[in-house]
């Protein structure tokens, strides 16, 4: 019978039971016990192991036994597994990359511990914490345990699916008739890809590229009554990543990292860089991340190459011959799901397009993956005013590639930089004019003449009087704004957000689904797929915290427009007195206007205004003191007659552009209109005679350009 008596250094002793020890035979134990090996300790079970023993003087050493935490390979991997801690292959044998639980709350670098899979032992190359399995479970247990860090944001597939947990997004077929996609694809079909793209059959079978039939769900935009059974045949493009699956010795089979399938996007055959659908139409699970052209990759590989679209990643390969791979969109999102796939290599080309938008997200990508390891690739090196912006189409025009990859450059520091810097990036905007003016509204194309579009980095200031329709407004333009893949935050603090997601579900129908039920599902996979994102609050919260979430997600989701309606509801109840509210009030619009400079995004900020009847309404009736329009950018009045109403730019800080938009509504779409020719010159004359409800402003006017611009 054996028992324990005293823990060294994480050691058990082991004692016979009867043993009298004095301090010296005590601490020769400790000197013997020091010689053993961790895999020579053995503790014979007993059901004293928990009593206490008594030792020299009588005095009484308590011990509790410690579980006994396994460390075979496929432990450690259901470990990593079942607690969402994904490994990643690092080209070493027995050694995989996952996140190091001491550093797991640190985002950015979180992913740094290797594990070596044949003793457990882990080493992190951030915090260069170092120890065995049983301490790298302990510390992952304590923080798991602590629980995850609420950042208040989620997306609307969460948001549709709140009311059946039981619904998950799943292929739409099974995976086996999925990963035989590819032997779908003729001989035909790759001889008029190799003639038209370029792209030799060989990349196609690589990249596992096929083909496939899937449901033509554009055509309900197109009112096709008999779109719901139509299916269309698309080119496939997998998204895949790697799991570790652990051999079976006696079966012969070895340890290694397989391909998983985690998602396919379909395109048109004849127009590759037009999706279709994705299968299945969501994918919010961390642990299915995965990333076109992932599978690839040779285990060994240090670069990687990568781009925006499927097209572009493989022209890039054919013609480097280096690993390449695209986002799972084409909306420039670098989601905080995909950055542990990055990990393992030390050299990452950015090779996204080259215009403005495509190198405003290449910066943004090189901060999040680590500027070190990252360089920026601009595809028209020549600066020819008709060459190619994308890998794709530098391949087809037979440029270089290897040359134009030779000619990546690193980010430079923030503070630093010299007049080739700036030149170049002139030079995008005099090539890109249109992107220099921002993203283009579809729905009212009259917004663009006078605010010219959608830009980062400014300030909106939306009012109006109660029931004009401020929610309903702002709702349509930023859904126009993110269908356009302006990824979109939506902080409702006075309307739930399921309710709002069914006013933008009907405006992005364009009807009353209630009368089309059928087409449910449609819409709503077409609007799951949109990167739209919620705030969780509702009502009054504090501003730090709403900061909180929206940094949250611009880092984890690349968020570029954020929208908070509205700013009474939000700082209701905080503040004992009107003056302690104006500076509150003070205080969070300088807040929100210094996090839209420095995180380089649009924030919409809906305010009421003092006063809601009477004359019209004008920069100076926002509620609040003038900091609130002073910050501001932009100013927007939504003006409420008897029989017109309109839209009343105030602030243009852009270019100074001012004038109104009259409007109507539409009241199955849940959306506004802007006014035909005709209808603008009725409003007009109704305008002009109404003239003491609603002022004239000089400037305006409703010719064929709509707006005569007015500038200060």
């Amino acid at each position: 019978m054996f028992r324990v008596v005293i823990r060294s250094r994480s050691r058990l002793i082991v004692i016979p039971q009867r043993t009298a020890l004095s301090t010296r035979s005590l601490h020769r134990s400790l000197i013997v016990q020091k010689s053993y090996s961790a895999t020579a300790e053995v503790i014979h079970p007993s059901p004293i192991l928990n009593a206490t023993s008594t030792s020299h003087g009588g005095s009484q050493v308590q011990q509790q036994r410690q579980p006994v935490v396994q460390r075979s390979k496929k432990d450690i991997i259901e470990y990593l597994y079942k607690n969402q801690q994904r490994p990643i292959p690092t080209g070493k044998p027995n050694t995989i990359l996952t996140n190091c639980p001491h550093c797991l709350r640190v985002r950015k670098a979180s992913f740094a511990a290797t594990i070596d899979l044949a003793t457990g032992a882990y080493k992190c190359r951030t915090c260069h914490s170092k120890g065995s399995w049983h301490q790298f479970t302990k510390a992952l247990h304590k923080k798991l345990q602590d629980g995850p860090t609420n950042y208040q944001v989620y997306d609307t597939s969460s948001l549709l699916r709140s009311n059946n947990s039981n619904t998950t997004s799943r292929f739409s077929r099974s995976l086996e008739e999925i990963e035989n996609y590819p032997e779908h694809v003729s001989t035909e079909l790759k001889q008029y890809w190799l003639e038209q793209y370029k792209l030799d059959p060989s990349v196609l079978e690589l990249y596992r590229v096929g083909v496939a039939e899937y449901a033509n769900q554009n055509a309900f935009m197109n009112e096709n009554e008999d779109a719901a059974a139509a299916t269309m045949e698309c080119i496939t493009f997998p998204q895949t990543t790697l799991t570790y699956a652990v051999g079976e010795e006696e079966l012969g089979k070895k340890d290694e990292f397989k391909v998983e399938t985690v998602r396919v996007k379909a395109c048109a055959s004849d127009q590759p860089n037009n999706t279709v659908a994705f299968d299945p139409p969501t994918a919010n699970e961390a642990t299915s991340a995965g990333l076109f052209g992932y599978h690839t990759i040779p285990s060994d590989a240090d670069t990687i190459i990568l781009t925006r679209r499927e097209m572009d990643a493989m022209a890039a390969h054919q013609a480097t011959g280096l690993p390449s791979v695209s986002l799972p969109t084409a909306n420039y999102q670098l989601q905080e799901s995909i950055l542990p796939l990055m990990e393992r290599f030390s050299k990452v080309y950015l090779w996204l397009d080259d215009d403005v938008d495509g190198q405003m997200a290449a910066e943004r990508f090189a901060h999040k993956l680590g500027e070190p390891r990252c360089l920026l690739v601009n595809t028209n090196v020549e600066g020819e005013k008709d060459g190619p912006r994308t890998p794709h189409e530098a391949f087809m025009q037979d440029k270089n590639l290897q040359h134009i990859l030779q000619t990546a450059r690193r980010l430079k520091h923030d503070e630093i930089m010299d007049f080739h810097d700036l030149r170049e990036e002139v030079l995008r905007e005099v090539m890109n004019p249109e992107q220099t003016c921002g993203v283009q509204s579809k729905d009212l194309p009259q917004l663009n003449e006078i605010l010219k579009g959608h830009r980062p980095g400014e300030l909106t200031i939306l009012t109006g009087p109660t029931g004009a329709g401020k929610t309903t407004i702002i709702s349509q333009l930023s859904l126009d704004y993110c269908t356009s893949g302006v990824p979109t935050l939506w902080g409702s603090f006075e309307i739930l957000n399921k309710r709002l997601a069914k006013k933008m579900l009907y405006q992005l129908a364009g009807k009353d689904l209630s009368k089309a039920p059928r087409e449910f599902d449609v819409w709503a996979d077409k609007f799951e797929q949109l990167p739209l994102y919620f705030l969780k609050f509702f009502s009054s919260t504090a501003i730090r915290d709403v900061l909180k979430a929206c940094s949250h997600a611009v880092y984890a989701y690349d968020v570029r427009h954020i929208i908070l309606d509205n700013l009474q509801f939000m700082l209701s109840q905080q503040g004992r007195s009107n003056l302690d509210r104006w500076e509150l009030q003070d205080d969070a619009v300088a807040e929100l206007r210094k996090f839209a400079t420095e995180q380089d995004v649009h924030i919409t900020l809906v305010v009421h205004p003092r006063k809601d009847v009477g004359d019209a309404l004008d920069i100076n009736s926002v509620f609040g003191s003038a900091k609130v329009t002073q910050e501001a950018d932009n100013v927007i009045i939504i003006q409420k007659g008897e029989s017109q109403r309109y839209l009343d730019i105030k602030k243009n800080r852009f270019d100074g552009t001012l004038g109104t938009i009259p409007y109507e509504f539409e009241t199955d779409a849940l959306k506004i209109r802007g006014l035909t020719e005709q209808e603008q010159q009725r409003f007009k004359q109704e305008k002009n005679s109404s003239s003491s409800y609603i002022p004239m402003y000089r400037g305006s006017s409703f010719s064929k350009t709509r707006i005569i611009p007015k500038k200060f």
